[in-house]
């Protein structure tokens, strides 16, 4: 049986069950697909998300608390029934045919993890999105199957995978990370120390979900403050972390901070434009975690 399991925040889905549900009709016999609601507040988009009920095999759970991302996987693991389960991010968009045939052809293999990658739109899907679709553009080239193959446990991903279900009963997502940001870091630190094996495949799901510059500031701010929170776990295994350890060691913090806030309007009026820099983007994220 195969379980696809989608946690949802104020995101309408239902596109994207109904493409997954035809696929599943015709490749396997015994399937369930589980949306759950983590803490959505929006009662019309929930009710929208509700009519998936309609379909076979298909349940939507409403939580009203907010569980964050990394409990919200966990709670539909439990839930599921199947041996094997496909997680994904509602704010995909199902773009190859054959996406799930290619997934269960891999059930009958010797692998636990199967991470399939995401793909961007080929251009700017909202004015005010520009930073995050530039920075998501510029990440591409880490995002390959082949990339992904040379850094199993690093480049995993929690947008678009599939995993036996002992295998994520055995090994949880940090229950920590209740805030946004770094769940599926700390995953791939966790299989890798279980000696779990990941295959890296090309079967992508493309990204939708592109937050206004405004907004996704405000979500990087928060992973920022998540790393901070668990910093002694995941640090070293990071890019902004191992420049964090080197400003650290050679005693440059306050320099780093005062150049931060002395130029802190200026980062972000670049960064709130429809042409954002991504170095000056990257100086903030340095900042903005030296300065907490």
């Amino acid at each position: 049986m195969i379980s696809v399991l989608i946690p949802t925040y104020n995101y309408v889905c239902s596109e994207l069950v109904h493409d997954l549900h035809r696929q599943l009709l015709l490749s396997v016999n015994d399937f369930e697909i589980i949306v759950a609601e983590d803490g959505s507040t929006d009662q019309q988009t929930i009710d929208a998300n509700h009519g998936i009920t309609e379909l076979t095999a298909c349940r939507h759970i409403v939580n009203r608390q907010n569980l964050g991302r990394a409990r919200v996987m966990n709670f539909l693991v439990n839930e599921a029934k199947g041996e094997w389960c496909i997680l994904m991010d509602s704010d995909a968009k199902v773009v190859d045919e054959g996406f799930i045939k290619k997934y269960i052809d891999y059930t009958n293999e010797d692998v636990d993890v199967v991470v399939g990658g995401l793909v961007n739109p080929d251009d700017l899907p909202d004015k005010d999105a520009t930073l995050r679709y530039k920075y998501e553009k510029a990440a591409e080239q880490y995002r390959t199957a082949k990339y992904r193959t040379h850094h199993p446990y690093k480049r995993f991903c929690t947008f678009n995978f599939m995993a036996r279900r002992n295998i994520l009963l055995e090994v949880p997502f940090d229950a920590r990370c209740t805030e946004y940001g770094h769940e599926d870091t700390l995953m791939g630190i966790e299989l890798q120390r279980h000696n779990k094996n990941i295959l890296h495949i090309d079967n992508p799901l493309m990204h939708l979900g592109f937050d206004d510059n405004k907004t996704y500031l405000k979500k990087v701010d928060t992973s920022l403050r998540s790393l901070k929170r668990i910093e002694a776990d995941i640090l070293p295994t990071t890019g902004l972390g191992k420049i964090v350890l080197k400003i650290r060691k050679y005693h440059l913090s306050a320099l780093v901070r005062l150049i931060y806030r002395g130029c802190h309007s200026m980062l972000l009026h670049n960064l709130i434009s429809n042409n954002p820099n991504l170095t000056l983007f990257s100086f903030y994220k340095l900042g903005y975690y030296i300065s907490l």
